[in-house]
């Protein structure tokens, strides 16, 4: 039996060790070695076949090192420039994600309603019914102010109404009834049939005016409306007072609405009307009159004769903001040019806000069914004069336009101040993604209407203060 000394054995033991992790160390390290070399052979390989200009020669084994950091530094350069090129187009897209295009194809005017046209005139009251002007220094003149009877001070006041602003008298009547006031309105008012003297709907003269047009309230009071849809079809009738009507006609939309349009089967002569052609003769025509003794130059200032609008059927008109003059006297020929919007359905899925319009089951106004930006405004308007005022009635108040300006420099304390700045911060009235706009270019010359009298050999006496 041969012996073994214990240091000898321990030796061993270690000399082992210390082999076997040499030897897992240079195992390691030649996979690394090898990890890296196909690692920098499929570079190589990738740069050699890739299309980017410059990339190919990175990798390629001829090229000095120098060359190789130029072009290394001139690719990412490029990837960096692209990479903020990219972040302003996504930037672009996320902030105005929405194209706006002219049409590839010409929409025939058959295929659109012709303009809803509203007719106000200047002159508020008769004079040979209420004498606005007369009773207007009455009314002022406290010793003068007793002579006046109850219904007088009613007149007047509620005409304070549609007339300037500054003709309101400061400590009159803070409250009215509504119904009361439309009456008096319409009693004072001329009637349809004293406004309108003749009127034709493609060259075909019509017996009556009221054939065509019919009574509507507005901002300016009492006016006349031609092709404007219904009262239950502009409003929600169920959430509106019992106590008056806005619209008087009974002339139903029979197949239009404003997303769809007309539907295929539609006859030509339909409900809201529409063009059939281009020219004076395919639309409408109609004459005004009023008495000269019937003037009023105090109302509304001295400027005498018709506001008119022209506005898409389903809206209630505004002749506040927008309107062209017809004055006395003077033939008023208007070209119309319709504009209208509509928006891909595919623009469905994003924020109204991002596409900057409302499809129509998106926006519910309490007192409208169908959703333009003129509705909607119009209903922003009477909940803000609700909430600021505790009152609604014909002449709204413009302070809704600069309301955020204001309560951004003062503080209001007042409950209702603060709800009415809410109601205006939150109106947000979009264009409607469908929408129809009608522009309009007037041209005007002198109306001789005595001279045709004469020509006529007719006698117009009877008109002569007309």
């Amino acid at each position: 039996m041969k012996r073994h000394s214990r240091s000898e054995s321990v030796g061993k033991v270690a000399e082992t060790l210390e082999e076997k992790q040499n030897k897992l160390y240079f195992d390691d390290l030649h996979k690394r070695k090898k990890k890296r070399s196909f690692f920098k052979e499929y570079i190589i390989d990738y740069t050699a076949n890739s299309n980017l200009h410059g990339l190919k020669y990175i990798g390629e084994n001829q090229r000095t090192r120098v060359e190789k950091i130029f072009w290394l530094f001139a690719f990412i350069c490029c990837v960096i420039l692209c990479a903020g090129l990219i972040r302003n187009v996504w930037r672009k897209w996320n902030d105005s994600p929405v194209i706006v295009s002219f049409a590839e194809n010409t929409t025939p005017v058959w295929q659109i309603p012709y303009p809803a046209v509203t007719v106000c005139l200047e002159t508020k009251a008769k004079a040979s019914v209420f004498n606005f002007t007369e009773n207007y220094h009455k009314y002022n003149s406290s010793g003068v102010r007793s002579n006046m009877t109850q219904e007088d001070i009613e007149y007047f006041e509620d005409l304070t109404l549609v007339c300037d602003d500054h003709l309101a008298y400061s400590g009159g009547r803070k409250f009215g009834n509504g119904n009361a006031s439309v009456t008096n309105l319409k009693k004072v008012s001329q009637n349809l049939s004293e406004a309108f003297f003749a009127c034709k709907w493609k060259d075909i003269p019509k017996q009556t005016c009221e054939d065509l047009f019919s009574p509507i309230l507005t901002e300016e009071g009492i006016c006349y409306t031609f092709n404007t849809l219904r009262a239950d079809e502009i409003f929600r009738m169920e959430n509106l007072h019992k106590d008056y009507q806005y619209l008087e006609h009974e002339n139903r939309a029979e197949s239009w609405n404003l997303e769809f349009g007309y539907a295929p089967t539609t006859p030509i002569e339909t409900y809201p009307h529409r063009g059939s052609g281009y020219g004076a003769k395919s639309g409408l025509v109609f004459l005004m009159r009023t008495r000269e003794s019937d003037l009023d130059y105090l109302c509304r200032g001295p400027v005498q004769g018709f506001k008119i609008l022209l506005h898409n059927p389903a809206e209630l008109p505004r002749l506040t903001q927008n309107y062209f003059r017809s004055p006395l006297n003077q033939e008023v020929v208007v070209a119309v040019k319709p504009k209208m919007m509509t928006t891909s359905s595919g623009l469905k899925p994003y924020d109204p806000e991002r596409r900057q319009c409302y499809f129509p089951t998106e926006r519910y106004l309490r007192y409208f069914k169908v959703y333009t930006q003129t509705n909607c405004e119009f209903e922003c308007l009477t909940n803000y004069t609700y909430a600021r005022c505790g009152c609604v009635h014909i002449g709204m108040p413009l302070e809704l336009v600069v309301v955020e300006v204001e309560s951004s420099l003062e503080n209001q304390k007042s409950e209702a101040s603060n709800e009415a700045r809410m109601i205006a911060h939150n109106c947000k009235c979009l264009p409607a993604c469908t929408s129809i706009e009608y522009e309009s270019e007037t041209s005007q010359a002198d109306y001789d209407w005595k001279a045709i009298f004469r020509v006529l050999k007719l006698d117009y006496t009877e008109m002569d203060e007309e």
